[in-house]
């Protein structure tokens, strides 16, 4: 489909639960919508980076299923002898190089922006140029999980932190319509992950205390969110019914749920993005 508008499409972050894009973008590009423009932070911004590096949706759709095995989970996660992060992150760098490896922004099919969020001067840093890699593991950073990643004089983690859906990144890469995906653990309605019923297993021990303190970031985390909503509000926002149960660590081995979380949502706001489109 040939659209007159650009589209661009926005991509939270929200660990496991950003699987749910896969779902989104499989039912526009099925659709025949073509996007132009992509922009996404954390988990969301490794499928943002790799749709915009031309890589085939059902590729995309395999690597995720690869997370759904929990012993293929287990064999990315090497324990840090490092203060600065749980994960050293060495496994996953090489599970997702071959993706990444030698991309350079400048050369990609489709237009793409990466935020992260630099500590030594406190602000938001936005990859459009350059190696892609070092973007996605920069924009990936969750602290206290992984160590920063050191880009030039920046020291990076997470870029959601400051900016977990990047309506406003995709606007000034030039989109017309955008279209914006918030699959993020709300922690104003959904209970802390102790208190959830059932077993809580981690691929790694994770102290009550990294809990505690992650869900202090995610409540910082939403407030933010809202307000960059109210300042730069997407054309169309989506967010996938995704179960409270699959938390942003713990729902890796839901991935086909979650992949189908989207693809509902997408069906469902599909009529309207066509008469937008079409208009």
């Amino acid at each position: 489909m040939t659209n007159p508008l650009k589209i661009g499409l926005a991509l939270s972050g929200g660990g496991a639960r950003g699987l749910a894009h896969i779902g989104i973008l499989k039912v526009l590009l099925e659709a025949g919508i073509s996007i132009d423009w992509i922009s996404g932070t954390s988990m969301g911004g490794v499928i943002a980076a790799a749709y915009a590096c031309g890589i085939p949706i059902q590729e995309i759709e395999q690597k995720a299923l690869q997370l759904g095995n929990i012993r293929e989970l287990v064999k990315l996660v090497d324990l840090s002898s490092h203060r600065r992060g749980m994960i050293e992150g060495d496994r996953i760098r090489d599970f997702l190089s071959d993706l990444f490896l030698d991309r350079c922004f400048e050369n990609l099919p489709v237009r793409l922006a990466l935020p992260a969020v630099d500590l030594l001067q406190a602000r938001e840093i936005v990859f459009t140029s350059g190696l892609v890699f070092p973007a996605v593991l920069a924009t990936m950073a969750v602290p206290g999980l992984f160590q920063p990643v050191q880009i030039g004089p920046y020291r990076l983690v997470d870029g959601g932190i400051l900016n977990n859906l990047p309506v406003d990144r995709v606007r000034e890469l030039g989109a017309g319509f955008v279209i914006g995906i918030d699959v993020q653990f709300d922690p104003y309605i959904e209970k802390p992950w102790q208190d959830l019923e059932g077993p809580t297993r981690f691929p790694v021990p994770v102290p009550d205390f990294f809990l505690d303190f992650y869900r202090a970031e995610l409540i910082m985390v939403a407030a933010l969110t809202k307000t960059h909503l109210q300042v730069s509000p997407p054309d169309l926002l989506l967010r996938p019914d995704i179960p409270m149960d699959i938390t942003m660590f713990l729902g890796f081995p839901r991935v086909r749920e979650l992949i189908a979380a989207g693809e509902a949502c997408a069906h469902e706001a599909l009529p309207q993005i066509l008469r937008t489109l079409c208009g």
